[in-house]
């Protein structure tokens, strides 16, 4: 399911986001009111919502998450501006999301996993003397390595070079339309 609406707000928020326009904290304000149901980001897997969504959604929401520091409010400007290659990334995320695409991969969780963890699966990392952890770790490799086998990763979020080269060509704000200035 696409829902171009809200695709395209958090489009809008996410350029501004890694441009540095707007701070952190405003970009969680935007996306709490436009696009995650109330949810922060690095919340929105515990909505109800999260599950039945468009399904690129949650991931941009999470790898956005991990563009800033969450403890202070920031602009990406100055020592927090994202490189070169990280806006490269963004941009193609941009890209999708103003698609009407169908997103075609699998979700992965790309948060820590000692994030999520219960109470209960933290008094067993540590027991365990953190071999539970490494174990979580271990699992979550194997899965990202089966999920890359699905398509071509490395133009992620499209499933191959050939939807993003269409998406190229038929996005508006890259095309090289010629203005009439008489």
């Amino acid at each position: 399911m696409v829902n171009k609406e809200r695709r395209k707000k958090l489009a809008y928020h996410l350029r501004h986001l890694s441009i540095g326009l707007i701070t952190n904290d405003e970009f969680e304000n935007y996306i709490t009111d436009d696009v995650s149901f109330g949810w922060l980001p690095e919340q929105y897997y515990r909505a109800k919502e999260s599950k039945f969504d468009d399904g690129i959604i949650r991931p941009i929401l999470e790898l956005s998450w991990s563009l800033y520091s969450d403890l202070e409010d920031q602009k990406l400007k100055s020592k927090n501006k994202l490189s070169n290659e990280q806006l490269k990334e963004i941009a193609k995320y941009i890209l999708f999301l103003n698609s009407d695409i169908e997103y075609q991969w699998p979700y992965f969780d790309t948060i820590n996993p000692i994030i999520r963890f219960s109470f209960s699966e933290h008094i067993s990392n540590f027991l365990s003397f953190g071999k539970y952890y490494k174990t979580k770790m271990n699992e979550k490799e194997k899965k990202f390595t089966e999920m890359q086998k699905i398509g071509d990763f490395h133009y992620w979020p499209f499933i191959n070079k050939e939807q993003y080269g269409e998406q190229l060509k038929n996005h508006p704000f890259l095309s090289e339309k010629k203005l009439n200035t008489e």
